[in-house]
């Protein structure tokens, strides 16, 4: 029974320094078009793994090289390639062979506002419409031709850098559908407590910001996202739990209350070489409630263990009796995602 198709899987999350890219080109049916196809796509890739690109294309990732079949009802380009594209950071054609689907790629792409380069063997003839989509037009002789100038464009290539190992921070990017890469910042994260509570969380926010911006100045345009977030109850700053026993003393105090802050210090910083251009720092406040839960029901959260990996012993993501009151979802969750968003615009500005 032949294999069903079924969507390529694509993180959102990229390895530093490197792009991933959608990869068109006119693919044969015929056993013997079929096994040139794989080996010059096998070329190609190396080459561009080199750089520092990976791929992925529908003959190969959905299609199984014409051994998978697409559902009854589904259609190749509407429910497997547009997705991807959206998920991939550019789109690389080639335009050696032209063929009806290519244009229809290309098109897609533009509309999305995904870089579009075309390579083509030396002496190919480019239609204006594909010259006109595209960033740039790269001949070629050999794959290995292709190594450096796509190691420029990596190098160049606009990415969002998230200055966090925080699972919550990634996981609202990946809901956002926002391709990043992570880099952990090992700045201070003492607060200078002298200062107030959000100009101590904006500080460190900042602190963590500005380390991954010295440590990649050597990178084209990019935009480093960093956050750090506290709880506030009753006028105190509260960090993560030592103990389950410091936890369960916290939270028990916390039980009925609807005045809960969570406090989230924001840096967003828009960089280009050794240049900032643009930057926001500054702490956003959501105001939480939490239920009156019976002391079971507080035992066996506190039995899951996640009390101790959040600010205050509680997360609006994880624990299901914290509720948004007042303010900003993101905020409540660990990082403002709309003042990143805000300067998403600028990142890809020309």
């Amino acid at each position: 029974m032949p294999e069903v198709a079924k969507r390529a899987k694509i993180s959102y999350e990229r390895k530093p320094g490197t792009v991933h890219a959608f990869h068109a080109r006119k693919f044969h049916d015929d056993k013997e078009g079929i096994k040139k196809d794989r080996a010059d796509v096998e070329a190609l890739e190396r080459a561009l793994n080199e750089a520092g690109i990976t791929i992925t294309l529908m003959a190969r990732d959905v299609e199984k090289w014409n051994e998978a079949i697409i559902p009854e009802g589904k259609k190749l380009m509407l429910d497997y390639a547009f997705p991807a594209m959206r998920q991939c950071d550019c789109n690389i054609i080639e335009f050696t062979e032209k063929g009806v689907g290519l244009g229809m790629n290309g098109g897609f792409c533009y509309a999305a506002d995904k870089p579009i380069y075309v390579i083509a063997k030396t002496g190919s003839s480019i239609s204006t419409t594909m010259e006109n989509v595209a960033e740039e037009v790269i001949f070629y002789d050999d794959p290995e031709d292709l190594v450096e100038p796509f190691k420029r464009i990596v190098a160049n290539f606009p990415r969002v850098i998230l200055a966090s190992k925080s699972g919550v921070r990634k996981q609202q990017l990946i809901d956002a559908s926002i391709p990043f890469e992570v880099m952990v910042s090992d700045a201070d994260e003492t607060p200078d407590e002298s200062k107030s509570f959000k100009d101590q969380l904006a500080e460190i926010a900042m602190r963590k910001a500005m380390t991954v911006f010295e440590e990649t100045k050597n990178r084209g345009r990019r935009l480093i996202v960093a956050g750090d977030q506290n709880m506030v109850f009753e006028k105190k700053m509260y960090g993560k739990p030592a103990t389950i026993d410091e936890a369960r003393e916290l939270i028990s105090s916390m039980l009925g209350t609807d005045e809960l802050y969570a406090y989230t210090g924001n840096a967003v910083i828009l960089a280009e070489g050794d240049k900032i251009l643009q930057s926001i720092n500054l702490t956003d406040i959501a105001r939480l409630s939490v239920d009156d839960i019976s002391e079971d029901e507080l035992e066996a959260y506190l039995a899951t263990g996640k009390s101790l990996k959040y600010c205050g012993g509680i997360s609006i993501t994880d624990a299901l009796f914290v509720h948004l009151k007042e303010g900003r979802m993101s905020t409540a969750r660990g990082m403002t995602l709309e003042y990143a968003k805000e300067m998403m615009s600028s990142l890809y500005d020309k």
